[in-house]
């Protein structure tokens, strides 16, 4: 019941938001401001608030990083083997499908339901998980996407403008941030601070209506049986594969181990849709792949929270 319980909210939440886009009680551009609000402000406060107070361990289990993305390298490499015997070559088709079986929902969803079922001892790992995210999963996908054309200067180039970008985004630059004050110990004005943590209590419901409203701009085109192939990749081996590393072959702490796992059966990324667009393809699939997962995603991220012992 307690998994049942710490999820209603969230869900309700994210429904009430779609619901309300759906029946245009908003606009677009109404919602478009709240994901600015809360991308660029609510979330990032809330991160460097976590991050910056967080008790840090003497070292940090860098082990941590395979558990998460040597998983994420082989439903990737498997995501891609799947799309070559359905559609046959074209490596940008590939690489789409790849990522869409393999890229996690970690900061809308991720952040909100690891924070509710773990509780601040989440935002260690969390920060070592998501600041590399982008910048791994993206970097990999360009190079299989471009791979018959890209150049060592074109891949140096492509490299150095996704750093440029990790410092710059809101989400992974106040996790830089948060975790360079910690380690160096800077401190930080209380008064700041308490305005930090209570702007950081609106990140998470300001998130969930940022999903649920943005869940409305996508819709279900077809290709249902092989959007159901990836949201199965990404419901159910990755977090399979998560789950056996961090707990059964490497030595982690609990509390790392479930925040990796819970990471892991998010649902596919919104983020994915934005590289099928730049791309030019299978943005149907993946906007299907999107939608079906989120809707799935409630039956895993329940099943793996009874399994870590968190229901």
């Amino acid at each position: 019941m307690h998994i049942i319980e710490t999820l209603f909210p969230i869900v309700a939440i994210a429904f009430l938001a779609w619901l309300a886009a759906r029946r245009q009680l908003v606009t677009e551009q109404e919602i478009r401001a709240v994901d600015k609000v809360t991308f660029n402000c609510l979330l990032p406060c809330m991160l460097f608030y976590g991050t910056a107070t967080a008790d840090l361990p003497d070292a940090l289990d860098w082990t941590l990083l395979w558990g998460y993305y040597l998983p994420i390298l082989v439903v990737y490499i498997a995501g891609m083997g799947i799309a070559h015997v359905r559609y046959g070559t074209g490596q940008t088709r590939l690489s789409v499908i790849g990522m869409g079986c393999a890229y996690p929902n970690v900061t809308i969803l991720g952040i909100p339901i690891c924070v509710e079922l773990l509780g601040e001892a989440a935002f260690v790992p969390m920060f070592m998980l998501i600041a590399l995210n982008n910048l791994l999963i993206f970097s990999f996908g360009t190079i299989v996407a471009e791979m018959q054309r890209v150049e060592g200067r074109t891949l140096r180039s492509h490299l150095f403008t996704v750093s440029k970008e990790l410092l710059k985004n809101p989400i992974s630059g106040s996790l830089i941030a948060g975790a360079v004050v910690n380690f160096v110990g800077l401190p930080i004005y209380q008064p700041v601070l308490e305005a930090l943590e209570l702007v950081s209590r609106a990140a998470i419901p300001a998130a969930l209506i940022a999903l649920g409203a943005g869940l409305n701009r996508y819709r279900i085109h077809g290709e249902i049986p092989m959007a159901l192939v990836l949201s199965g990749m990404k419901l159910l081996v990755l977090p399979a594969l998560v789950w056996g590393l961090t707990f059964h072959a490497l030595e982690l702490e609990t509390v790392w181990a479930q925040t990796t796992v819970l990471l892991s059966c998010m649902p596919v990324g919104i983020t994915v849709y934005v590289f099928s667009v730049r791309y030019r393809t299978c943005e149907n699939l993946v906007a299907t792949a999107i939608v079906l997962s989120c809707l799935l995603s409630i039956a895993s991220i329940s099943f793996y929270a009874w399994l870590l012992g968190l229901s």
